[in-house]
């Protein structure tokens, strides 16, 4: 039988108290650190705020001056810091603790007055009158831009007054938790979901992003039964294991179905694949990135979608994605995109996004330069070595389509390979892509 003598209690005793005192101590700092990574926090939610509130001050003096200027130069100019404000205030409503779809609707608004500012700049450097249903889209944003500014203000206002961010508590008379800071700015966002929609040659135009599928809209209804054994057939299975889960609205409705861990949404105008996804994991790379091309380029065939051609690839989690585009004639339509996916250890697809071929795809006409080949690239810089050049038609922000000699380049001075795509009417520079080259593929940018 084991006693413990006086000693051993003693140095138990000890033990227990210098463990209770290392405990102590860490919380200690623990604490203290947190108070500090907090006070940070507070101070850097505040700066973002204060920079928000003066940025759209500025936003409401630059389109004021634009509605009273009629100086050229003085429009041109305001338009350039008009656009920077805008930027500037979407980086600080991303610094601040707000839910982003809260605040969707501001970030809609500042993207299209940055937009338009662009394009109010554009116009004027081509010596280009200001239109008065241009001018009276200017005061609409104005009138908008108050809006938010006023709610701003208010939040700066209950900060000044005592409110956490971090905390979310008024020190001096009332308590605000950050659910209604929150709310304050989802309040905010609120007043802009009438915002008018604005056509002009943008990138943010709404005309572009609520652009209606030709392909889809002018295709025969396919009823469920039907979309469900297209389901199927894209999935290599029986019809009878395909189940319908949902109706997937949006600008391509679709049947939803399931089959295992895939789920697969087909077009209720038209039957098209317009998606697959896989929700398992895929442990091995058995295959090539070049087989995995060939076997999505097949399965694309076989589901409908004829005359793909893989563009760039990427490779992760043993899954290889291919950028697929769509040649007619010789030439390279980068408006139809589809996205395929292949498991690398079995060659299964196990993803698919067809949205932007489906939303894009047209009849097209045959490819007309005004200028030769040789011609457009007498307009690239002297700084640029050519490797390889194909017809292309490319899709600007407008909506558009521009066909284009597409140049593969490296650079003389830096080494890097880009695109360049010289206007085949004009011979004017349309765009450039820069290719970065990762152990996972190829991409541009």
């Amino acid at each position: 039988m084991t006693f413990f003598t006086h000693r051993s209690y003693v140095r138990l005793a000890s033990y227990i108290t210098a463990s209770l005192a290392i405990i102590i101590a860490l919380a200690i700092i623990n604490t203290n650190n947190m108070r500090s990574y907090k006070t940070q926090l507070e101070a850097s939610y505040r700066q973002s705020l204060g920079e928000l509130s003066g940025c759209l001050e500025c936003v409401n003096t630059d389109l004021t001056k634009t509605l009273y200027s009629n100086s050229d130069k003085e429009i041109y100019n305001l338009s350039r810091d008009l656009f920077a404000q805008c930027q500037t205030a979407k980086n600080a409503i991303s610094r601040l603790p707000v839910s982003q779809m809260e605040l969707g609707n501001v970030y809609k608004f500042l993207s299209q007055a940055s937009d338009y500012a662009q394009y109010i700049g554009n116009k004027v450097e081509s010596n280009q009158p200001i239109t008065k249903k241009e001018h009276q889209s200017l005061n609409t944003l104005l009138s908008y831009a108050q809006k938010f500014s006023d709610s701003a203000n208010e939040m700066v206002r209950l900060s000044q007054s005592g409110a956490r961010i971090t905390d979310g508590a008024v020190k001096s008379n009332e308590t605000i938790s950050v659910k209604s800071l929150s709310a304050d700015f989802s309040n905010g966002a609120k007043s802009f979901e009438s915002f008018p929609t604005l056509l002009y040659d943008g990138p943010f135009s709404d005309g572009v992003l609520n652009k209606k599928s030709k392909l889809v809209s002018h295709s025969e209804v396919k009823t469920k039964d039907e979309c469900k054994d297209i389901a199927a057939s894209a999935l290599g299975v029986d019809s009878n294991k395909v189940i319908y889960s949902t109706d997937s609205k949006g600008k391509l409705p679709c049947y939803s179905f399931k089959c295992g861990r895939y789920t697969i949404d087909v077009t209720k105008q038209g039957g098209y694949v317009k998606s697959i996804l896989y929700s398992g994991a895929i442990t091995a790379d058995a295959i090539t990135e070049q087989n995995a091309q060939n076997l999505a380029k097949r399965f694309l065939s076989e589901t409908g979608y004829k005359n793909m051609e893989a563009s760039y690839y990427s490779t992760a989690d043993n899954i290889c994605t291919i950028n697929y585009v769509y040649v007619h004639n010789a030439t390279y339509c980068y408006s139809d995109l589809i996205k395929c996916s292949i498991a690398l250890d079995s060659g299964n697809v196990v993803g698919l996004d067809a949205s932007t071929y489906l939303t894009n795809h047209i009849v097209r006409g045959n490819f007309r330069p005004r200028i030769s080949q040789a011609q457009a690239m007498s307009k690239l810089s002297p700084y640029l070595t050519v490797n390889a050049m194909k017809r292309a038609l490319i899709p600007k922000e407008n909506g558009r389509e521009v066909q284009c000699w597409e140049f593969a380049c490296t650079s003389k001075d830096t080494g890097e390979d880009a695109l360049v795509y010289i206007n085949a009417k004009t011979g004017a520079e349309e765009d450039i892509m820069l290719l970065l080259y990762t152990d996972n593929g190829t991409l541009a940018k």
